[in-house]
């Protein structure tokens, strides 16, 4: 072995070398977003979620399980939403 060699492994004995492997996760849920804005919206707008139940034609289970984020919402149900609330549904793609 080489006095460089033997100097390297002295040097590094103590360090941690295991290899990392890189990954990049993307962990976006949007269903937990939908449901912080439907809340939101409707807070801001003064409603309970009968009211608005009521003002999108929608069931108030069905708001209350968009709120929980135990369903999934269709557009027109977001649309519907949107609406009762004096506000515009925008869907976009972004990077």
């Amino acid at each position: 072995m080489s006095d460089f060699q033997n100097y390297l492994d002295t040097v590094f004995a103590d360090l941690d070398t295991h290899v990392v492997k890189e990954e990049t996760v993307y962990n976006y849920d949007i269903y937990k977003k939908i449901s912080t804005d439907v809340i939101k919206a409707r807070k801001e707008s003064g409603l309970t979620q009968s009211q608005l139940a009521e003002k999108s034609g929608l069931t108030q289970a069905n708001i209350s399980n968009i709120e929980k984020g135990s369903i999934h919402p269709t557009i027109d149900s977001l649309q519907k939403i949107a609406a009762a609330v004096n506000k515009k549904l925008i869907i976009e793609f972004r990077n």
